[in-house]
This record gives C-alpha cells, sequence and structure tokens, in this order.
C-alpha cells in the first residue's frame, strides 16, 4: 500500500509511519520545508527506515503542487492527516489576536481542507482509498486555551464524517483517530515534571499516558483493504476523558 503520512516528523507521525513501513507499505511523509524534511527523513535513516518525503507547508499548501501530483501518480491509496502548526495556547477564545486565528484557520483547517481535495479525485478513480484524521480527545471535553485548535480538529472531524458518507460507495473510507496525553517532545514541558505523570497517571483510568507506538498499530485496521469502518471516529486515550475518582481526590 501507498501511503502519505503529514508530519511525518513528529513523534506521532514517527510512530505511524514506521508502522506502515514495517508491514511493507510504501510511505511518503512530509515535512513544511527542504531542510526539516531532510532532518526528518535523517531520523528515518538512523532507525534503517526507507521512507520518502515530500514538502508540504500546510500555510502554502499549493507550493507542494507538483511534488503531489507524482505521488499520486504512483498511485497513492492512503492519506494520514497527522500535521499541525505549532500554535501557543495562551489566550482565552476572545482574546487570541485575530491574525493568529486567520493564520491558524489558514493552515491547521484550509490547509488540509486543500490536501483532502487534491487527494480525493484519485481515489475515487481508482475506487479505493483510505483517509485517516489524527484528531484529539479536546474535541469532545475541551482544553482550556485551546479555542483555535479545537475549532479546527472538530471541523475536520465533521469533514471524515461527510467524506464517509460521500465516498464510502467508491470504497474511500474515510475516519477519525483522537488521541488523548501523549509523551511527545510538544508535550515534554509537561510530562517532564514528575507530579505532573503522578497526578496525570491518577486521573486516567489506564493509569499512563500514552506513548507515540501506542498510535501506529491504531491505523491497521483503518488501512486494510478488509474493513467495514466508515465515519468512526475511535479514542486512544487510555480511557479519557472518563477518570478515575481516586486521581481527582488525591491530595
Amino acid at each position: 500500500m501507498k501511503v502519505l503520512v503529514t508530519g511525518g516528523g513528529s513523534d506521532i507521525g514517527f510512530a505511524i509511519a514506521r508502522r506502515r513501513l514495517a508491514l511493507g507499505d510504501d510511505v511518503f511523509v512530509t515535512a513544511s520545508s527542504a531542510e526539516s524534511l531532510e532532518r526528518t527523513l535523517a531520523r528515518y535513516r538512523a532507525e534503517g527506515l526507507d521512507a520518502k518525503g515530500l514538502v508540504l507547508d500546510l500555510a502554502a499548501p499549493t507550493g507542494a503542487e507538483a511534488g503531489l501530483a507524482k505521488v499520486l501518480d504512483s498511485g497513492l491509496q492512503a492519506l494520514v492527516l497527522n500535521a499541525w502548526t505549532r500554535r501557543p495556547p495562551r489566550h482565552r477564545f476572545h482574546e487570541l489576536p485575530q491574525e493568529a486565528l486567520d493564520a491558524d484557520v489558514a493552515a491547521n483547517l484550509m490547509g488540509n481542507l486543500w490536501l483532502v481535495r487534491r487527494v480525493l479525485p484519485s481515489m475515487v478513480a481508482a475506487r479505493w482509498g483510505r483517509i485517516v484524521l489524527v484528531s484529539s480527545v479536546s474535541t469532545v471535553n475541551g482544553t482550556g486555551r485551546y479555542g483555535a485548535y479545537i475549532l479546527c480538529k472538530s471541523a475536520l472531524e465533521g469533514l471524515m464524517r461527510n467524506l464517509a458518507v460521500d465516498y464510502g460507495e467508491f470504497n474511500v473510507l474515510a475516519n477519525t483517530v483522537r488521541l488523548g496525553i501523549f509523551k511527545t517532545e510538544r508535550t515534554k514541558k509537561y510530562w517532564s515534571r514528575a507530579r505532573y505523570v503522578e497526578r496525570m497517571g491518577g486521573v486516567i483510568p489506564q493509569g499512563a499516558l500514552g506513548e507515540p507506538g501506542h498510535v501506529g498499530e491504531v491505523l491497521d485496521p483503518l488501512l486494510s483493504p478488509h474493513q467495514y469502518i466508515n465515519g468512526a471516529a475511535l479514542d486512544v486515550t487510555g480511557g479519557l476523558p472518563m477518570f478515575r475518582l481516586e486521581g481527582v481526590l488525591r491530595p
């Protein structure tokens, strides 16, 4: 299978791509610039993994037209929407500068919409395709000062359900994977503190934060040629947003 994983340099993207490569898939990963793509591919090479690369900046996706066309011509069968620009969640929604909100929506919502619209025609023509959105449990339970993030993720989740309806007859299936609290480089400022890990581990029903490696296998049935899952949202959260009361009451 030929799979495109956006944001292949992130810990989650790397875990997904590594799993697909282990299963023998032909994997393309994206990064926002030529420099970041080289760093990303170097990470794969360091582990003996043969991933291919594509420069795709969600803030200016049209610059990837030529490269994406080559990937599509090769017979792309699966798209994993994992890439997300870094936006510090420092504001309540009404305090978020308009230009920052516009930039978030332009890159993280409209950039992903551009990509999906480019990929769908070839999947419809082949009557075979899989699209998976990597989302967040925050779309269900909310997270403080993450208004723009949740806005864009929620919109894309809604789109996945619409794609499931409109394209299911072409064997193009669209699903969402909602992640909980994972130990990644982006969240290191939190989980590097022992107290945070202890408190969150006490609340999460499974008793621990997620590891990127947990995500790779989750996509196996969603990308399988033999499946009947379409328009679903699968929570990979250790049980969140449910919580253990003893963890909340712990002094």
